[in-house]
């Protein structure tokens, strides 16, 4: 007797209808884009603010602060590290239809929020950060300074 080689009817039919399910999902993801967006702008956020902390650490000056500036402008999301009054990283995460809440406000265009580091690398207050779009992105940063995805925990 010889033996047969092959896919059955039935194994055919689930696969395809497993890759229909797939591909419904998935392209839900790809048509909208603001999702990404504002999940990149949260983790931008985490980086700048390690960076400021880091600089804070690394160049002690109490008359110098280093300052971390969130603003909001058009399309576009700016995270400014300055220190002294020296520039020293200016960033930009493109907004795609997202939006931004500072401590429950919502940010506008031309609105800011500025956050100080202090010689021990501390802000002195939890401010927490809401990127939302059709998902929200949640980042705090901590009264330690220490930047973390999530709410603030109290």
């Amino acid at each position: 007797m010889m033996k047969q080689k092959g896919f059955t009817l039935v194994e055919l039919v689930m696969v395809i209808a497993v890759i229909a399910i797939i591909s419904a999902v998935a392209s839900s993801r790809f048509a909208d884009t603001s999702s990404f967006t504002s999940l990149g702008a949260r983790d931008q956020l985490i980086a700048a603010s390690q960076t400021a902390q880091k600089r804070a650490l690394a160049f002690v000056d109490a008359a110098n602060p280093v300052t971390l500036t969130v603003s909001q402008s058009g399309g576009l999301w700016q995270f400014n590290i300055v220190q002294g009054g020296t520039p020293i990283i200016s960033q930009s995460a493109d907004r795609a239809g997202a939006s931004l809440r500072v401590g429950g406000s919502l940010m506008t265009d031309g609105g800011s929020v500025t956050l100080n580091f202090d010689e021990n690398a501390e802000t002195g207050a939890n401010t927490e950060f809401n990127f939302s779009s059709q998902v929200n992105h949640r980042l705090c940063i901590s009264a330690s300074g220490f930047a973390y995805r999530g709410a603030c925990q109290s």
